[in-house]
């Protein structure tokens, strides 16, 4: 079977570290690596914008990433971006997650996890590192930055995952759920592993927790 490779262009601020992580993804058989950028700024200036299916982007400074993020993808709606930085700030995660990345792990996370993340992101999916779904589901409900938006669901859910998570924080069983939305409870079934995949949970528990900072239930 023949494995899609994606465009990819790495963002780096450091150049040392830069062609050391180059390397690294150079050696990935599903990333094709067409260039590098010291900052997010210089993306949006690159005459080969778009040939370039997925950013990835190291953001030590992530104050002002969400809003370059939401620049660049006026100019290319379909551009996907993943984001390695500090895990440390809920309040500025859940402004890139606003501003629609496809992805965002810790800079601390282990190769096995940066491994799952561009190949989740590179297929199009979703993926959220552990550290970073861990803070979300336990940052205490009432503190300022511990409360997103509701578009935070809607940027990476669709309206019937969003209905599902809904059901089973509120506690749902898979028949009770199909009868209330009028589906089978394969259906039921197929969503709900979509929603592990997509929000890194393994099981209802985790779904819950994350309803609740998400502001479905």
């Amino acid at each position: 079977m023949k494995h899609c490779v994606t465009q990819a262009i790495l963002v780096h601020p450091h150049p040392l570290e830069c062609e050391a992580v180059a390397g690294w993804l150079q050696n990935r058989s599903s990333i094709s690596l067409i260039g590098k950028s010291a900052c997010l700024d210089r993306v949006m200036h690159i005459p080969y914008l778009m040939d370039i299916e997925l950013v990835i982007a190291f953001a030590y400074r992530t104050e002002h990433t969400a809003g370059q993020i939401l620049a660049l993808r006026k100019i290319h709606p379909n551009l996907k971006f993943l984001l390695l930085g500090p895990s440390s700030s809920m309040k500025l995660v859940r402004e890139l997650i606003r501003s629609g990345v496809s992805g965002y792990i810790g800079i601390e996370a282990e190769i096995d996890e940066w491994e799952q993340a561009i190949r989740s992101v590179s297929e199009g999916k979703i993926y959220y590192g552990q550290e970073v779904m861990m803070r979300l589901s336990e940052s205490p409900i009432g503190q300022s930055d511990a409360q997103p938006a509701p578009s935070t669901t809607k940027d990476f859910l669709s309206k019937r995952e969003i209905e599902i998570l809904r059901l089973v924080a509120s506690e749902y069983s898979t028949n009770r759920i199909a009868t209330e939305l009028f589906i089978s409870g394969k259906t039921v079934e197929s969503h709900r592993r979509n929603l592990f995949q997509k929000l890194g949970v393994k099981n209802s528990v985790g779904l819950t927790k994350v309803a609740v900072r998400l502001g479905v239930v």
